[in-house]
């Protein structure tokens, strides 16, 4: 820890009193919860790291609190920091990662371990770290196979396995090398709870063994475990289930979690040059995007949009790209995002040409994350295999795709098995032919506007926060209907 006086020096210029104070207080009461007092080095500490600008500033805060409790005490506690990585966060998240890891001199500290998870691959972080092209076809399944299933919903679409991965690599990080003591989490006491009831409202939604809350995490973990068996197994069948599509929770140590929510806030504006010039986070064009900083996905939320009212809706690209931009910057807003921040994000869609720029850039990006064209984007949002073809017809008319329909109908119904068709549909889908049989028999998730259903997935998207009801015109019907718009 030779570099760690210097750094804590360095650093002190760009907090504020108040947060030096709210560190200090925080540090005494990490010091008394942690488990091995005579032994301090002897504690593991857990913190996950998005990638993000808010998620770096609690890399910081922890950094320091670190320090604090080495300068007093001539000892302190193992900090383990470890991000979950997937195909929409590019190299520029990798590159921030690093920058930040350099700046609270992390590298070369025997009392960091800086890690990273790849799916079921846990590793120590290098900003050059190449991603195992098994991670990425596992996310373009699961873009595919949600998108289908929810008709391109955009959460449902890109985040619901997302969120369920970042859930395992908690359990991977947490039980890597020996385990953690705690877990630190910036999260409000009433977020904690309300993670916890959300567990134990999908584990009821999907006939799931709930765990005695006597467990802790490992039992969380252990719920969700059985809630991730039976989504995935309602998304692609039971039968094409995955090891990545479980979550580890047999841990060798059962943590308990370490609360800094009331310490100090996390908007970025409150600590700016601590963000961007010690430790010199940079917003990239790609992974700032609406309400993220670390991930692409937003914007291919709302290049969605865009195509949704160009085909399905028959009326164009912009319309929907507004709509979609519209409801995002007030999520922006609501998130406590600085104004120059959310005037950037508004300028990129400030007019046509602008929009016709960013519809570029989300094309290359679907391509160079997921390998998706826009063909495959467009076949999503149609669902044309969903409850036996109840969409093939429009799929095939509207987009002038020039293939037999009733051939279509016995090649998924299994009545055929022409495979140079087979080979056409999943050119124009993404989707193979055994994924495209199972959207067949599999019924549409209902939206918060087609009534209550007992299907799982339909509550779970019913549920789901960070969604509005808008009123848009429906080129086909000609006339004004209302729609649920969700996203980042």
């Amino acid at each position: 820890m030779n570099n760690l006086p210097a750094m804590m020096k360095e650093i002190e210029a760009y907090l504020s009193p108040a947060i030096i104070e709210s560190a200090q207080r925080c540090a005494v009461r990490l010091l008394a919860a942690l488990p091995d007092q005579q032994q301090l080095e002897n504690n593991r500490v857990l913190l996950a790291y998005g990638g993000g600008k808010d998620s770096s500033y609690m890399v910081a805060y922890v950094r320091y609190i670190q320090g604090l409790i080495w300068l007093q005490q001539g000892s302190t506690f193992h900090l383990r920091v470890s991000t979950n990585r997937h195909a929409a966060m590019n190299q520029s998240v990798m590159e921030n990662i690093h920058r930040v890891y350099q700046a609270l001199a992390m590298h070369d500290d025997e009392r960091a371990e800086c890690l990273v998870v790849d799916g079921l691959l846990i590793r120590p972080f290098a900003r050059d770290l190449p991603m195992p092209e098994s991670v990425r076809q596992q996310n373009r399944n699961d873009v595919l196979m949600n998108g289908h299933r929810f008709r391109a919903d955009a959460r449902s679409t890109f985040c619901n396995a997302c969120n369920l991965s970042m859930v395992n690599s908690f359990g991977l990080a947490a039980d890597y090398n020996g385990g953690v003591d705690l877990i630190i989490t910036g999260d409000s006491p009433q977020e904690q709870a309300a993670y916890v009831a959300w567990a134990r409202h999908l584990s009821r939604l999907f006939d799931a063994q709930v765990t005695s809350k006597s467990r802790g995490f490992s039992g969380f973990l252990q719920t969700l475990d059985g809630v991730a068996e039976r989504y995935f197994s309602e998304v692609y069948g039971a039968d094409q289930l995955t090891p990545a599509h479980r979550i580890t929770h047999q841990l060798a140590r059962d943590p308990l979690f370490f609360n800094i929510y009331q310490d100090t806030a996390y908007e970025a504006g409150a600590h700016w040059a601590l963000l961007s010039e010690f430790m010199r986070f940079r917003f990239d064009e790609l992974m700032f995007s609406f309400s993220e900083s670390d991930c692409g996905n937003p914007t291919l939320m709302a290049h969605l949009r865009g195509l949704r009212a160009e085909t399905l809706l028959q009326r164009n690209y912009a319309e929907g790209i507004r709509e979609y931009v519209r409801f995002a910057l007030g999520l922006m807003a609501k998130k406590d995002f600085p104004p120059a921040l959310i005037n950037e994000m508004a300028a990129r869609y400030q007019d046509d040409d602008a929009i016709r720029q960013q519809r570029q850039r989300a094309a290359d990006f679907a391509m160079q994350a997921f390998d998706l064209s826009e063909d495959q984007l467009i076949c999503m949002i149609y669902s044309p295999f969903l409850a036996q073809g109840a969409q093939l017809g429009d799929w095939l008319s509207q987009q002038q795709i020039a293939l037999d329909e009733t051939a279509i109908r016995d090649l998924l119904e299994q009545r055929s098995e022409d495979l140079a068709l087979a080979q056409q549909l999943t050119q124009l889908s993404g989707l193979t032919l055994t994924q495209m049989r199972h959207c067949w028999q599999s019924k549409p998730v209902s939206s918060l506007l087609e009534g209550k259903s007992s299907d799982p997935l339909s509550r779970v998207l019913r549920f789901d926060p960070h969604k509005a009801v808008i009123q848009v015109n429906n080129g086909v019907l000609n006339d004004i209907v209302t729609e649920i718009i969700s996203g980042r």
